[in-house]
């Protein structure tokens, strides 16, 4: 499904824009502090239901008005999908198709969308928190049942840590802690299972596109720590056994600490280049950089396995340091029948681009094609 349409009011630095999109690659060209990033975030708030830059709705609404107004008109072979949602501080209206709808979340997931900017090196060099957020965004939309999982596990981590507070305060009831231990067993490691699932998946492609973009040089792969260890394995019984040893370890200090040591909430992601190297420790920013937009595009491959059609893809500055040779594979890369916008500052640059494209000028929140 693409984006065919959208009309953007009050919305960062826009007053008002209609722009009709090229279900190829779309370009935004302009200098710095235009509203090209603005533009991406409205469109990733329509598919999302939030902003990529900031939690707070009312950052995103323009300087002295009461509210933004966002629609999409989306299209694909076997339907089409119109998608509104206004903000005016304290009230918030969501539509499908003109029907109201509860909350932002019933617009998660009807476009799948996949969203690389600068700050995504973050996934490479920071905390693993962030390499979790990663994994959790993409596997929500790859795979239809993860969302739920990943949500009934933090409930229940959320009661069991309740109930291991009173236990650091001296009120224990281990009757109730194993009812909790054993359903935080069950959803945890349903979690961990789909993420080494996608890891698996996504391996040959995300080699693949680290590979094209630096000319073949440098080999990347990624593998999930459970806990302390590295792990591949794909069965659940045996997840759910190394779960419970995990627990069962930690549990004095847990009781302790009064809240729970070890689980999918505490993973990470290891990345490594030439099969020996920890990106995060060894990489330059340069190869940090390939690598994080390669997890993005490998994710776009998976979305698209899963689900039987390409995501939305948003790159916002992608060119940023990277060198000629970079930016001329990623632009071959972007033909693969993905609908994506791009923005940047390097009109020059995407002269070698060689498929089709549709070209915008962004100055002062005007957008022209």
């Amino acid at each position: 499904m693409h984006l065919k349409k959208i009309k953007i009011n009050n919305f960062r630095n826009y007053d008002s824009a209609e722009v009709e999109l090229s279900p190829g690659l779309n370009i935004l060209c302009g200098k710095n502090g235009q509203g090209k990033t603005n533009f991406l975030e409205a469109v990733a708030f329509l598919t999302l239901g939030r902003s990529f830059r900031t939690s707070r709705d009312e950052d995103l609404i323009k300087e002295d008005k009461k509210g933004f107004y966002l629609k999409g008109e989306f299209q694909s072979n076997e339907e089409n999908l119109i998608l509104e949602v206004g903000n005016a501080l304290d009230r918030v209206v969501v539509k499908v198709n003109r029907v109201v709808q509860k909350s932002k979340r019933e617009l998660f997931g009807r476009v799948r969308t996949v969203i690389f900017t600068p700050e995504d090196l973050q996934i490479i060099k920071g905390g693993p928190e962030k390499r979790r957020e990663f994994l959790d965004l993409y596997l929500a939309q790859a795979y239809p049942d993860y969302r739920q999982v990943f949500l009934r596990f933090y409930r229940t981590l959320y009661q069991r840590n309740a109930l291991l507070k009173n236990f650091k305060e001296g009120f224990r009831d281990y009757n109730q802690l194993e009812v909790w231990t054993n359903r935080l067993v069950e959803e945890g490691s349903r979690v961990v299972l789909y993420r080494q699932q996608a890891l698996v998946e996504i391996n040959p492609w995300l080699n693949h596109y680290h590979q094209a973009m630096s000319n073949d040089r440098e080999t990347l792969g990624c593998a999930y720590k459970f806990g302390r260890d590295v792990v591949q394995e794909l069965d659940l019984d045996k997840i759910r056994e190394r779960f419970r040893q995990m627990l069962q370890t930690r549990s004095e200090e847990e009781f302790r600490r009064g809240y729970t040591l070890a689980g999918p909430h505490r993973d990470d992601l290891q990345i490594m280049m030439n099969d020996r190297l920890e990106l995060r420790v060894y990489g330059s920013q340069g190869q940090q950089r390939t690598a994080a937009l390669a997890l993005k595009l490998a994710m776009v491959d998976l979305i698209k396995k899963r689900q039987g059609a390409a995501p939305l893809l948003l790159l916002d500055d992608v060119f940023s340091e990277f060198d000629n040779e970079r930016k001329r594979e990623l632009l071959n890369l972007l033909t693969t029948g993905t609908q994506t916008i791009l923005s940047t500052t390097e009109l020059k640059t995407t002269s070698a681009f060689s498929g089709p494209l549709k070209l915008f000028t962004v100055e002062s929140g005007v957008i022209k094609d």
